[in-house]
């Protein structure tokens, strides 16, 4: 046999403290799954820059952080972006935001590679004429 709850305790859920609690709580809870989501993109995108600088996991981050502050970009956009171009899921404001990140990278260094079939991937191991790690390297250095 199931016992029922004191009435107390359905007095207490009904008040409108508790049901403010109830909706800050629900809150919170979409507010950290969203970040887990983010937080999983965002490795993403400094593995595919690690893999296509041939850099450390830890270097691939720093350079998606200064790339965000240098262009102004959240780095979760950045990796979005970057996310998108490596499955060729490019949409305008895509297009746009790399134009943006890539205009802060040292000349010849671009984040997509282009095979030749006209296809744009941002690891495929191809590296455009002037995209080094030491360009990244040299340009990373305080001057």
């Amino acid at each position: 046999m199931v016992s029922q709850p004191p009435a107390e305790v359905g007095t207490v859920l009904e008040s409108p403290e508790a049901s403010s609690r109830v909706a800050q709580l629900e809150a919170q809870v979409a507010q950290l799954k969203e970040a887990l989501g983010r937080r999983q993109q965002i490795g993403v995108a400094t593995g595919l820059l690690a893999q296509r600088f041939d850099i450390t996991p830890e270097r691939a981050w720093s350079l998606l952080v200064r790339l965000s502050q240098n262009s102004h970009v959240k780095v979760r956009d950045i990796a979005q972006t970057m996310i998108n171009a490596h499955c060729g899921r490019t949409s305008p404001i895509d297009a746009e935001i790399m134009s943006v990140i890539e205009s802060h990278l040292p000349d010849g260094v671009c984040l997509i590679a282009i095979r030749g079939d006209g296809q744009q991937h941002a690891s495929d191991g191809q590296q455009p004429v002037g995209s080094t790690r030491q360009d990244l390297v040299d340009h990373d250095r305080p001057q």
